[in-house]
């Protein structure tokens, strides 16, 4: 008995090892006392390839600096800022400093921290402007400049709040006033009204604030979110703004290099028998869309520009949906317990009246593509993490980290409670039978479900691998393991 139970141990800990390699150990010196380490977020220099890592118990601000190949540059600590600016939006960097921008619970009031690992020093800045005409949309950094993104209430006006090391920061406003944005009832309306309401004449929900979820398309991503009315994907000079109306997706598609904008409306597809739910999703050069009533749902693919169909293939309620490659699937936040459901046409009830989605992400040069809806929340607010991902809700003095859309990707997938299938199509968008192939979630998720005793846990980019990273509060160090 203790020989197969040594066996099984010895199997456990080769599938284990040989699914990962550990990249890096950090020994968390500078922590005295017995906090919990909540939150842990990275910073990856894309031009020097520097790789800066925080740690946040509640009390102080752990930074750690590291060069490409991971030699310690620096490491100290910062005491923060008051305990009311408890979300990290982004980031800027000049050479061995990197400035962390905070703002407040109400979305009104924003400060930063600047670490400087050159001098071993930190500086601590709350500004001296306030937003009251406007609404925070997002936070967006190139490296060197963080972007601080409002929205003129009741307007079509985007104003940037344009952050570089070294100088004052300044204020530059993008007009879309002579843009044509319609309501589902072919009215006319603000950009504001749009995307906080995505076209609804009654929302119950405030007429400015929205939610803006951060996509990594590059990276396996969950209805949850998905499904929201406004999405936004960060590249190397911008960032494009999607949001959703019933007949069209605006998107917006913004140049930080020469602060410029161009729109494109794209049309969505359409039933004649009544209105739809639909939402959409961007990857490379392509739009995936998808909308259902009761009775019909279609997915389609265009061209980004809108000019050229690629794939359309609508279902009715009463057909087999013959393009998914696995169940109709209830989720209810675990891997281990799900429900099958039987019937398409239970499938588009829940896709008509829920908050629908599409995610899609390349594999081998196939595209996984996740269709399905979750039960409908509140959109406004924060967004915040679910329990168990780093961002523990409601935990006193803990940061949330909203600059990392690899992270939400990975929290929300693992721990997602939707209702989908998962479809496999070639790179000329035809099905393939065949088993959905696991993808990097679901292998970081296999070795994080063996590991008892973890905290603040975090994913990101590095090097052209996926690092996962957790706390080890026995040993008070930091791990990080490479995918």
């Amino acid at each position: 008995m203790k020989n197969q139970i040594l066996l099984l141990l010895l199997l456990l800990l080769v599938q284990f090892s040989s699914a990962q390699e550990k990249l890096l150990e950090i020994p968390n010196d500078l922590k005295d006392g017995s906090r919990k380490v909540h939150t842990a977020f990275t910073i990856v220099d894309d031009r020097t390839g520097n790789l800066a890592i925080f740690l946040d118990d509640e009390n102080k601000l752990y930074g750690f600096l590291y060069t490409p190949d991971l030699k310690l540059i620096d490491r100290f600590t910062s005491e923060g800022l008051p305990k009311k600016y408890n979300q990290i939006i982004g980031y800027s960097i000049k050479n061995y400093q990197i400035r962390l921008f905070l703002k407040d619970k109400k979305d009104k009031r924003f400060g930063s921290v600047l670490f400087d690992f050159e001098n071993g020093t930190t500086k601590e800045t709350l500004y001296d402007f306030k937003l009251k005409d406007e609404v925070y949309v997002e936070g967006y950094s190139n490296v060197s400049k963080f972007h601080l993104i409002t929205m003129t209430k009741e307007s079509s006006l985007l104003n940037l709040y344009i952050f570089e090391e070294g100088n004052a920061f300044t204020k530059e406003t993008l007009d879309l006033s002579q843009e044509r944005f319609i309501d589902n009832f072919g009215n006319e309306q603000n950009l504001n009204r749009i995307m906080a309401w995505g076209g609804a004449r009654e929302t119950g929900r405030s007429t400015y604030s929205f939610k803006v979820d951060k996509i990594d398309p590059e990276s396996p991503n969950s209805i949850e979110t998905t499904s929201e009315i406004v999405k936004m994907y960060p590249e190397k000079a911008g960032f494009k703004l999607t949001a959703e109306t019933e007949e069209y997706t605006h998107i917006i598609d913004i140049s930080t290099k020469d602060l410029s904008y161009s729109l494109t409306s794209i049309e969505k597809p359409t039933f004649s028998e009544a209105s739809a739910n639909s939402n959409s999703f961007i990857l490379e050069d392509k739009i995936f869309h998808i909308a259902s009533t009761k009775n019909q749902m279609t997915f389609s693919v265009k061209s980004l520009d809108g000019k050229k169909e690629l794939k359309s293939v609508t279902v009715e309620k009463g057909e087999e949906i013959s393009f998914k490659n696995t169940p109709v699937i209830q989720e209810n936040g675990t891997y281990s317990k799900y429900r099958e459901m039987e019937k398409t046409s239970k499938f588009l009830r829940r896709l008509e009246r829920e908050d629908i989605g599409i995610a899609v992400t390349k594999h081998n040069d196939h595209y996984i593509i996740t269709m399905g809806s979750k039960s409908e929340i509140h959109r406004g607010g924060a967004p915040m993490m679910m329990p168990g991902f780093g961002f523990p809700v409601g935990a006193a003095g803990a940061f949330t980290v909203t600059f990392n859309p690899t992270f939400f990707a990975y929290g929300s997938y693992s721990s997602t409670k939707a209702t989908r299938i998962e479809c496999l199509f070639d790179q000329d968008l035809n099905h393939k039978k065949g088993e959905i192939p696991k993808n990097v979630f679901d292998k970081i998720q296999e070795v994080a479900d063996k590991i008892n005793n973890k905290d603040a846990e975090t994913v990101f980019k590095f090097n052209k691998s996926y690092i996962w990273g957790y706390y080890n509060k026995k040993q008070d160090e930091y791990i990080l393991f490479k995918f």
